[in-house]
């Protein structure tokens, strides 16, 4: 009589160990569907994985720095300080080039909130960018002279030659002028 209590006993902690392995798999398909492309690169640069971004006719590889609303920044190339900041807008794909065994790191505080908010800060550096255009195979070089509320102008301040609408730039790319 004790044995068979116990096998019964052992097959209802195995029936709700089971209803609970389910359950959590239920959760997590729940939270996956509710995840936005944002969401994704974030937890890509949380593992510290080495992703290529395409967007229009450019691809761009490296570990991902930060993300934004509608924006992921990318470390590109073999110098520290090269970067794209892609409009999520326009990202075709992302994918996982290589697992990371470990680092990643985690959404800086005052990192850039969105695409708008990251050429903001181009503006105020000075630097001068690569704009992708959405369609285009070349980009347009020039810093910032100003962003608008719906465009940049690129060129110097007295006289912009460039006037590119936000829904037409797919990508910005900089160079830390220290690195190389």
């Amino acid at each position: 009589m004790q044995r068979d209590l116990e096998e019964v006993a052992a097959a209802i902690r195995s029936e709700i160990r089971l209803e609970a392995e389910e359950a959590e798999r239920e959760a997590a398909v729940s939270a996956a569907m509710r995840r936005d492309v944002a969401d994704v690169a974030r937890e890509l640069m949380a593992h510290g994985d080495t992703v290529a971004i395409d967007v229009g006719q450019c691809s761009f590889v490296g570990p991902i720095l930060a993300v934004g609303s509608d924006v992921v920044t990318v470390e590109t190339g073999s110098s520290a300080g090269s970067r794209v900041d892609v409009n999520l807008k326009f990202l075709q794909h992302m994918r996982v080039v290589k697992r990371a065994r470990s680092g990643g790191r985690r959404g800086a505080r005052g990192a850039t909130a969105s695409f708008r908010a990251r050429l903001l800060e181009v503006q105020l550096s000075g630097e001068v960018i690569e704009a992708g255009i959405a369609g285009s195979g070349e980009p347009v070089t020039g810093p910032v002279a100003l962003v608008g509320s719906d465009h940049i102008a690129l060129g110097e301040e007295a006289g912009p030659e460039w006037f590119v609408p936000f829904t037409s730039l797919a990508f910005v790319r900089t160079r830390d002028s220290s690195a190389g």
